[in-house]
């Protein structure tokens, strides 16, 4: 590491000590000092949207002319894309640009401290991380825990080859494996902590199998609509019971060698309009309850052919729903639903709810997991409203 890149590499520990994502002094904090995240993202690549899709340019660590702007974001609290289409960045994009959808990613370091603290690694507990990506978080783990105490998993086979062989090389030797994230890792169980850093519609059966009683879970509970980071504790009976962190934070969903897929149905259509303006969605707040009103719906901002935006919703039933993005003359917008349920009907209702309650904030919601049901509720898990989580 030249003396300039070391420099940058203090110089974003020192930033988050500023923004009290780390201690200005600690275990954790030290850890975060000793691991060079440049060693786990050589490469990366940079994306602006166009109107032919999401296009990339890669950026390479080993390229003289290219070593400066990637060490000014390698070295910057920032998500940065390691993986596009399944292939690493370098071999998704020979010729340095491209096309097609990201895979995985770098979280944030910031984002990584706030977790890592979550997840009261005191005691040094034995921690399953499910998503290895880069390396990066495994190797911080492996710092503070040592090695034998961190297994990380993930479905990408060469995500886990390339983490592995720079965790080596950086001295560290946690257990990295090729494993679908939905069915924890029962070759090292029981795990004091479980830690996701990608999204999950549920909390899969299997990680309730997998940690000790007393043991924490730290997982971003999202859909296609919106989300939160949920920290459970598991009791002696096995339920994991806790709330949404205050945090919004957001990862990738979770792959799988199993999914579910969706449903298309006929089924009567009905039109009509609505107050409630969509573009509330891009607010997070509602964008979590929203997603609680319709369990499991995906939603994306279309264009129609004739040019007119519209939010689009769809479950995996077969349920749809679709909401002009501009409103009429009077305020209101026009509305089309069909399939087994409304689920703009769905969103409505939860959303009068809401305003009834004072809009709360995700962080007023829990979540209660056990081996036959799990729910989303508010306030309290016994008295309070619920919804069911989606076990797709």
């Amino acid at each position: 590491m030249t003396r300039a890149v070391q420099e940058r590499a203090s110089a974003l520990i020192d930033r988050l000590v500023q923004t009290g994502a780390l201690a200005p002094a600690g275990p954790l904090t030290e850890a975060f000092r000793r691991v060079d995240r440049g060693t786990f993202v050589p490469a990366f690549a940079l994306y602006e949207h166009t109107s032919r899709g999401t296009r990339y340019r890669l950026v390479r660590g080993d390229i003289p002319e290219q070593r400066e702007e990637w060490a000014s974001h390698v070295y910057a609290d920032e998500t940065l894309i390691i993986e596009v289409k399944g292939k690493p960045v370098r071999e998704a994009l020979p010729d340095c640009t491209g096309k097609g959808r990201w895979t995985s990613s770098s979280t944030m370091p910031g984002l990584m401290a706030q977790m890592l603290n979550e997840l009261d690694l005191k005691g040094t507990p034995r921690v399953l991380e499910i998503g290895v990506g880069s390396g990066y978080n495994a190797a911080i783990l492996s710092e503070f825990l040592g090695s034998d105490r961190v297994t990380s998993i993930d479905i990408s086979p060469r995500l886990v080859s390339d983490a592995a062989e720079r965790l080596a090389g950086s001295g560290y030797h946690p257990v990295v494996a090729e494993y679908d994230g939905h069915k924890g890792y029962p070759g090292r169980a029981p795990y004091d902590r479980i830690i996701s850093t990608t999204a999950f519609t549920h909390v899969p059966p299997a990680w309730l199998e997998q940690v000790a009683p007393g043991g924490l879970i730290l997982v971003n509970i999202a859909g296609g609509t919106g989300g939160a980071v949920l920290k459970l504790q598991v009791g002696d009976d096995g339920t994991a019971e806790g709330r949404f962190l205050p945090e919004w934070a957001g990862f990738m969903p979770a792959r799988s060698h199993d999914p579910r897929p969706r449903t298309s149905v006929d089924d009567e259509v009905t039109s009509g309009e609505t107050s409630l303006d969509p573009a509330r969605v891009r607010d997070l707040a509602f964008a979590f309850v929203a997603q609680r009103a319709t369990v499991d719906a995906d939603t994306v901002l279309r264009t129609a052919d004739d040019g007119t935006d519209f939010l689009s919703m769809e479950g995996r039933d077969g349920a749809w729903a679709e909401v002009d993005i501009e409103p009429a003359p009077d305020g209101r917008f026009q509305v089309t639903q069909g399939g087994p349920r409304r689920l703009w009907t769905m969103v409505e209702d939860t959303h009068r709810w809401r305003v009834e309650h004072g809009e709360p904030e995700w962080s007023e919601f829990g979540a209660t997991v056990t081996a036959e049901e799990q729910f989303v509720w508010h306030g309290s898990p016994v008295e309070g409203r619920r919804w069911p989580l989606s076990r797709s």
